[in-house]
């Protein structure tokens, strides 16, 4: 029997500077299809160059590729939430369908499943710091030489825990703060003028007819959000993720949405006078006469009357 092994491709991620991985190729096409991947940020396979995502089509799953239109815009949602679906401690566990004893088996494989790879990692860790013990045991001697190896392990630790950070669950009681995390909750009307929410996570979020005027939130993430009727006149909504959002009947007059991403959403009846959309990306959007917008449409929308 041949022992040749087909070699996996693995790619690296970088954002501002910042370099994750090494992850293997379909997990990249699923953080594709999840937007945790962005169109801005860079791949590199081991070995190769730094290159923008759409540089690789090969790792964009076929339904992102799927030309515009309402059906294909179902698909890609359904295809979204399918892989979404596959985290832990998601849409299932909230499922009243799904009987206790089988959530709370889920839940424990889970976590065990958890358990051995941060014990497995540590083990590495160990390992490797142990190893580099042995190389230097000459050096024990010299308690200037040990404190430094000591410090440099510690170090390591440091950075390998800080470099996937846990994520902060959501909590629908927090005060209004910068960073603060209100995915998934129902905060449809609510009186947050001139609020700082720079960071905020508001993923699924609904905010129907809130009252956002003049709030920062720069940099939050609103994928899917609802946030129709919602007043949002002078917020600044720089370099924020609106991707899948619904703002029908939102008044976004002098809005800042400079490089925000608002791809997919919905902005039929919206206000747009004065507000600034230098570099936002609106493929796919549904534009305020309720026109879809070519792909590449960046800071105006491209009609598909237009091509």
């Amino acid at each position: 029997m041949s022992t040749n092994r087909i070699r996996r491709v693995l790619w690296y991620t970088r954002r501002e500077g910042v370099v994750r991985g090494p992850y293997p190729d379909r997990q990249i096409s699923r953080y594709i299809l999840l937007g945790r991947i962005r169109d801005s940020d860079e791949l590199k396979p081991e070995g190769g160059e730094w290159a923008g995502v759409n540089d690789y089509p090969q790792l964009i799953p076929e339904v992102m590729k799927l030309p515009p239109g309402e059906e294909n815009h179902q698909l890609l949602l359904m295809a979204r939430m399918h892989e979404d679906e596959r985290e832990p401690g998601d849409r299932r566990d909230r499922n009243p369908d799904v009987p206790q004893a089988v959530k709370e088996r889920r839940s424990g494989q889970e976590r065990r499943q958890a358990e051995s790879g941060e014990a497995l990692r540590h083990r590495q860790l160990k390992f490797s710091l142990a190893h580099k013990a042995h190389r230097h045991s000459k050096l024990y001697r010299y308690p200037l030489v040990f404190s430094a190896l000591v410090l440099i392990g510690l170090g390591i630790v440091f950075l390998l825990e800080k470099t996937e950070p846990e994520p902060v669950p959501p909590d629908c009681s927090s005060t209004p703060r910068p960073g603060v995390n209100w995915s998934h909750c129902n905060l449809s009307g609510v009186k947050l003028d001139g609020a700082r929410l720079i960071g905020a996570q508001l993923g699924n979020t609904r905010l129907e007819l809130a009252h956002l005027g003049g709030a920062n939130l720069r940099g939050a993430r609103l994928d899917y959000a609802s946030l129709d009727f919602a007043d949002l006149a002078r917020a600044d909504l720089s370099h924020t993720r609106l991707f899948g959002a619904t703002l029908r009947g939102a008044n976004l007059r002098g809005a800042r949405l400079v490089d925000s991403n608002l791809a997919y959403a919905n902005l039929s009846g919206a206000s747009l006078e004065g507000a600034d959309l230098s570099g936002a990306v609106l493929d796919n959007a549904i534009w305020i006469d309720e026109r879809t917008c070519l792909p590449g449409s960046r800071g105006r929308c491209l009609p598909a009357a237009a091509r």
